[in-house]
């Protein structure tokens, strides 16, 4: 027995001893993998700032790895730094910080053009394309040119690469420009089939979140309603697009069948096509392209090609740190709200309030809206911060519509761009119960309870009692929406009422009817937190502390979410339908008094 003990004592230290192993040897692979990124960071930083400060001209090289990001990176954990820029290989250039390096090359000597490569940029805010093209269109004033080269041109791509001078299509390539749509996945027939009896509860005519669930295609109303929508926003696009090439809406997009004609004149041929058409400038191999920007920038013996400089590189040597205090924060609102996921947002909004140095906000908001819930918690720690006397300017990005619209409205002042999607102020909650469903298979729910409103609303149906509270809170959480907005845009309660009906309305259309103060950018955000602020100087804080230590378990969580949970899904997923689906997924309720289940979000997808 005493041999038996003393062998699983020697087991149990071999053990030990191999775990212990194992976990040095682990530590020692995480310091020597931040000491060898260290180096490189260290390494770069010199190798580029000598290749900067010397003589010769460059071109500035915008280019788009991976997606293109119209929001800031608030994330001030070294490790996740290191994380982003080795292994996912994005650079954490911000549209903010593009588009004030792009303003600062106009003016540098050193910078002869900028070049923009745009065969990986994937975005979907308009608004972020017509500000970049914005500052495109100021650096061009320098008479610097501006050219953008790639393979194909998805739409979006092509928006931005109609504000360069010179647009270079690969032979083999094409120009997608296809229009727009507006298209859902309807369940109810899939709702039938599973014997799921959905409860649908609304208040707003055109809310067509919950359309999905009882129709078995889109209505009549909301057809006439989103054709016209999408007209406006499709008229605006292309009108941009034909005025930078200068030329006409009719040359840049043909009709259906005038269309297949003109391919068929080029025997299919779209890149042909797309040249023909003035869609572009030249078709040129990459090849080809590098020795003619070799020809015109120079050889640059260290990178085998053409003078240039990228623009991350060139951002962090022409850095000049601020050295006076941030004075203005800009706080980011961005995605679907859910009662989950808004801490991070009370928690910078709560470091404005308590932070005497930041006289104001800016508040970026690119949301659809979402729970209900949120929506007022983030509305009631803004009000909050204007108990300090502290002033709230929103610019409005693709999208702040509904709850995110409700958030809009504490603002001393709105900016919208005129392709916004804004409004579709009305809420909605959707109770499914699964009773049929579980008595096919021969389970059924019985029992006695104090009153029907304990009654289960997963497995038995509602009550009328059940359904008329839902009722009551939905028409009480939509009184409290239009009172706010009625309050602090100024209109009465009969003009809010006519507008209130779930519509969604383009940022141009918004300024008419009063929801926003004016069109502009993040620029005239600036300059108006400034003048409400009486501020000379203007110091934004566009990051903010991350709360969470540095440690190598915070370093592996994000990277098992990111490669497995990100990368993986998103291979297998189109972005869009799991956007749709992610959306949509939030209407499921099961729990009839949860106040985090009424929602006030717009799930309007345009494709």
């Amino acid at each position: 027995m005493f041999s038996l003990w003393k062998l699983l004592k020697y087991l149990l230290c071999y053990i030990w001893h191999i775990i212990n192993y194992i976990r040095i040897i682990i530590i020692n692979m995480v310091v020597f993998f931040i000491i060898i990124s260290i180096s490189i960071i260290l390494y770069h930083r010199y190798k580029h700032y000598h290749y900067y400060h010397n003589d010769t001209k460059k071109v500035l090289e915008i280019n788009f790895q991976t997606d293109f990001s119209d929001t800031l990176h608030h994330n001030k954990n070294f490790i996740s730094n290191l994380f982003n820029k080795f292994i996912i290989h994005k650079d954490s250039n911000a549209i903010l910080h593009i588009v004030k390096t792009i303003a600062k090359a106009k003016n540098d000597n050193k910078i002869s053009g900028i070049i923009l490569k745009t065969n990986d940029l994937t975005v979907n805010s308009i608004p972020a394309l017509r500000y970049l093209g914005a500052s495109l269109d100021n650096f061009k004033k320098s008479g610097k040119q501006v050219y953008v080269i790639s393979n194909s041109y998805t739409q979006e791509q092509y928006y931005i690469a109609s504000f360069a001078n010179k647009i270079i299509l690969n032979p083999n390539g094409y120009v997608d420009l296809h229009g727009f749509s507006i298209n859902n996945l309807y369940y109810k027939k899939l709702l039938q089939y599973l014997n799921i009896e959905s409860n649908v509860f609304k208040i707003g005519e055109y809310k067509s979140a919950v359309e999905p669930f009882v129709n078995h295609k889109m209505s009549i109303k909301n057809k006439i309603f989103f054709t016209q929508l999408i007209n406006n926003l499709w008229k605006n696009f292309i009108q941009q697009i034909a005025d930078n090439r200068h030329t006409t809406t009719q040359d840049i997009f043909l009709n259906d069948q005038d269309y297949i004609t003109s391919l068929q004149n080029v025997h299919g041929n779209l890149a042909l096509y797309a040249l023909q058409h003035h869609l572009v400038d030249q078709l040129l191999t990459n090849t080809t392209f590098e020795n003619k920007m070799i020809q015109k920038f120079g050889w640059d013996s260290t990178h085998t090609t053409y003078n240039h400089i990228n623009i991350s590189d060139y951002f962090y040597q022409t850095y000049i740190p601020n050295k006076t205090q941030n004075n203005i924060a800009v706080i980011n609102i961005n995605d679907t709200l859910l009662y989950e996921n808004i801490n991070n947002i009370l928690d910078q909004i709560h470091t404005v309030y308590l932070d005497p140095h930041l006289k104001g906000v800016i508040l970026k908001i690119n949301s659809p809206g979402g729970s209900l819930m949120a929506s007022q918690l983030i509305f009631e720690e803004l009000k909050t911060l204007k108990k300090r006397h502290k002033p709230i300017v929103v610019i409005m990005d693709s999208m702040a519509a509904s709850g995110a619209y409700l958030i809009s409205t504490i603002a001393d002042y709105i900016i919208s761009d005129p392709m916004t999607f804004t409004g579709s102020i009305g809420i909605f909650s959707i109770v499914n119960n699964f009773h049929k469903t579980l008595n096919t298979i021969g389970i059924y729910n019985d029992g006695v309870s104090i009153s029907e409103r304990s009654n289960s609303v997963l497995t038995q149906p509602l009550s009328d009692i059940q359904k008329k509270i839902i009722h009551l809170n939905l028409e009480d959480g939509y009184k409290q929406f239009i009172n706010i907005i009625s309050y602090y845009r100024h209109k009465s309660l009969n003009s809010v009422q006519k507008l209130a009906n779930g519509m969604v309305f383009l940022g141009v259309e918004a300024k008419q009817y009063g929801l926003v103060d004016s069109l502009g950018n993040f620029d005239d955000a600036v300059r108006k937190i400034a003048q409400l602020t009486h501020l000379q100087k203007i110091n934004l804080q566009l990051e903010f502390e991350n709360n969470s230590s540095i440690d190598i378990f915070s370093f592996m969580m994000q990277l098992n979410s990111r490669f497995f949970l990100q990368n993986i899904l998103s291979f297998f997923i189109q972005s869009n339908l799991e956007k749709q689906i992610i959306s949509q997924k939030l209407l499921f309720n099961n729990n009839y008094m949860n106040m985090k289940n009424i929602y006030a979000v717009c799930t309007i997808q345009i494709y």
